[in-house]
């Protein structure tokens, strides 16, 4: 049956037969259309929205949120719907426009705003008036998007919101554009012992940071690992730790105990969501502080990192007594602590990749 036969249909599920082959044609051919095409599809989707089911206008917004090309009025059509069905465009759609988005954010309820929170890109006042008119969930998803923008006030308010929500200020204490001063505040709100030891973390990571970022591919280059590809059986692990059928601590001392330390970091990179290099550079350095962080927040066990502390003196040429000393300072380091670090860690190396694409950019 032609597209001109299912237009003449009357039966809703004929209605969503052409509504399927509609989108589908208009994704296909998006970014080659003339304005005039467009504009026919525009008008068939539109009218054929008015008729079909939710779950119909669901499916339709999500195959549309990501296509530039999609007509504006059909993107706002869709924006005002329930949430189940308006969410895909408030939160992926380029389409919606800043006064778009302005608008919604001051005249819908609490699920189009979360929707708008999660953008990749909020302008410092939208993100104003997503945290005046939203509730906590709003606020816990502005703090931790990256890029959202902060006015002074903004970050402010959820500053003082983060005295008594412990959530909001996690994701707050590694936001990279935080000053001094806020940052003090909110390691502040922290148990005296607890924010002075952070402090020190933090400033101790700071410079770990740096010694990532500039000396990472040196060491991988210097270094004498093979260079195959991680192996089958390395994803596998992964897989399976990940469904549960492998103990994480397990696998470590496995790959510890065979010195494979190719494959070692790269099962730590992919659960720690750092890249390999990173991590093959905390296992060879001296300090024991990066590697440490990593274990820790995933949760490797005292036993299991002790194991490691000694193959790293033997690969490191250092004196075994050594390893006694790092595996003290590992049953001090509270997970929690070292869950907060790596994120800081995370957030300011991709700040610095962000800032040094820009450079070799200009």
């Amino acid at each position: 049956m032609s597209l001109v036969d299912l237009a003449r249909e009357s039966s809703s599920e004929k209605r969503r037969e052409l509504l399927g082959h509609v989108t589908a044609l208009f994704v296909a051919g998006a970014e080659r259309y003339t304005d005039e095409e467009k504009t026919l599809f525009n008008g068939v989707m539109k009218r054929l929205v008015d008729f079909v089911e939710e779950g119909d206008k669901e499916a339709l917004a999500e195959e549309l949120c990501t296509v530039d090309q999609t007509p504006h009025d059909l993107v706002m059509q869709l924006a005002n719907e329930n949430i189940a069905i308006a969410r895909y465009m408030l939160q992926y759609s380029h389409v919606l426009t800043y006064a778009d988005l302005m608008h919604f954010a001051k005249t819908k309820g609490q699920g189009h705003l979360l929707a708008i929170s999660k953008r990749d890109h909020l302008e410092a006042r939208l993100t104003d008036v997503l945290l005046e008119r939203g509730e906590l969930p709003v606020h816990r998803s502005v703090a931790a998007n990256p890029g959202a923008e902060l006015s002074d006030w903004g970050t402010r308010f959820l500053i003082k919101i983060a005295d008594t929500d412990e959530d909001l200020r996690e994701n707050m204490l590694v936001r990279r554009d935080l000053t001094p001063a806020h940052f003090d505040k909110l390691i502040g709100q922290l148990p005296e012992p607890q924010g002075k030891k952070l402090r020190q973390l933090y400033k101790n990571n700071e410079k770990l940071v740096e010694a990532l970022f500039h000396e990472a591919s040196q060491v991988v280059a210097a270094s004498r690992l093979d260079r195959k590809k991680a192996r089958i059986n390395t994803k596998v692990d992964l897989r399976d730790i990940r469904d549960g059928r492998r103990d994480l601590n397990k696998v470590f001392t496995e790959y510890t105990l065979s010195s494979n330390l190719l494959d070692l970091s790269f099962l730590l990179a992919d659960l720690a969501e750092l890249e390999q290099k990173y991590v093959i550079n905390v296992i060879l350095r001296m300090e024991i502080d990066g590697i440490a962080i990593v274990c820790k927040a995933l949760g490797i066990g005292e036993t299991e990192f002790g194991t490691f502390c000694k193959a790293r003196c033997g690969l490191l040429k250092l004196p075994t007594p050594i390893a006694d000393n790092w595996i003290s300072d590992y049953r001090v380091l509270k997970r929690q602590d070292a869950e907060r670090v790596l994120r800081f860690l995370k957030v300011r190396l991709k700040a610095m990749e962000h800032e040094e694409a820009l450079r070799q950019a200009s």
